[in-house]
């Protein structure tokens, strides 16, 4: 490849990681399309009860809420304000969500896992629908890699302890390949690992959508193996103790417009791509092909997503990652009569 286009490329990569965030919160006071029907929401007589504040990242399922707006509007009908700070790592948001800094937020499996096995509490409200074929190892078309039974002594580089990371792991144990068979080599973000992969420094490439899609949309790529049969791949939403017991009527009204927002962005899916393209600075076609492979919901912590999230806590253990075993259901407080209705 040369490099001029390698370099457009990681340039590309570095821009969207800025996009979504500089290591620091920033806050927004809510969507554009939030409140009264004249966008009168701050001179409302309602948002007496006080502010909630809601953590997201940029390019997921919060933001989307966040841009539609039926939830800014909720909540100041309930008397609420809604504010919204956006983070740039599930990790920093869940440092906020257990420093108070916020009330609401989302994170990965991955980022979940690290934090309840460093100590600190964690409250599981709820889980987003699946997503395995946004987790995949890819290598370049004309490698001679053609399955994961091909992967010894290869160098395939993933993020430790990311979405990607899990899925080798699965997909080695079932090809019955041991970790240390295979050259495990750790990037730090997006923009390094393309950088990597491009110079032929790895010989798979373990990456997440959208940054996935970016790859199958500029590089001949093939996909060695997804997360289907492997990896959930689902990111998960938390709350502080003090929003679940004393405010429960608002992580409700939380729930159930995430699922109608959800709802609408599986009907309107090239709408949704065109938010996230000016969210994320990005082409409006890799996000296609992303949303196109996944569908939004929002499900209940029930006894089969607990298990999931068990198994990919104890995979980390068993690879040396976490230090201790951590028990999920022990971060999993949620009363069953918080869940609206159209939740199931």
């Amino acid at each position: 490849m040369k490099k001029p286009f390698l370099f457009t490329l990681v340039t590309l990569f570095a821009l969207v990681l800025a996009a979504c965030g500089n290591g620091s919160a920033s806050s927004s006071g809510g969507s554009s399309t939030s409140g009264s029907a004249d966008g009168s929401a701050s001179t409302s007589p309602s948002n007496q009860k006080g502010v909630v504040t809601i953590g997201y990242q940029k390019g997921n399922t919060l933001n989307i809420l966040k841009e539609h707006g039926n939830l800014d509007k909720a909540l100041s009908e309930k008397g609420y304000k809604v504010e919204w700070k956006v983070f740039p790592t599930g990790t920093v948001l869940l440092e906020a969500l257990n420093t108070n800094n916020i009330d609401f937020g989302h994170a990965s499996d991955g980022n979940a896992v690290f934090m309840q096995a460093g100590g600190h509490p964690l409250n599981y409200v709820a889980s987003e629908s699946p997503y395995p074929e946004g987790v995949a190892l890819v290598v370049k078309a004309d490698s001679e890699i053609q399955s994961v039974n091909d992967l010894k002594g290869k160098t395939i580089g993933v993020t430790k302890g990311g979405n990607q990371h899990y899925l080798l792991l699965v997909a080695l144990e079932k090809a019955g390949i041991a970790p240390n068979e295979v050259n495990i080599k750790f990037y730090k973000d997006a923009a390094e690992g393309l950088a990597a992969f491009t110079k032929g420094e790895f010989d798979v490439y373990g990456t997440w959508d959208p940054y996935l899609a970016i790859v199958e949309n500029t590089v001949k790529t093939r996909t060695i193996v997804n997360g289907s049969g492997n990896s959930e791949n689902r990111t998960f939403y938390f709350a502080t103790k003090d929003l679940l017991d004393k405010k429960p009527e608002v992580v409700t009204t939380i729930l159930q417009e995430l699922q109608n927002a959800d709802a609408w962005a599986n009907e309107n899916k090239q709408e949704i791509s065109k938010i996230l393209s000016t969210e994320l600075g990005l082409d409006i076609a890799p996000l296609q092909k992303a949303n196109d492979r996944r569908t939004f919901g929002v499900q209940q912590m029930d006894e089969a997503i607990i298990a999931s999230q068990q198994k990919l806590a104890d995979k980390f253990v068993d690879a040396g990652l976490l230090d201790a075993k951590i028990n999920i259901k022990d971060a999993v407080h949620i009363d069953k009569s918080i869940i609206p209705s159209n939740i199931k």
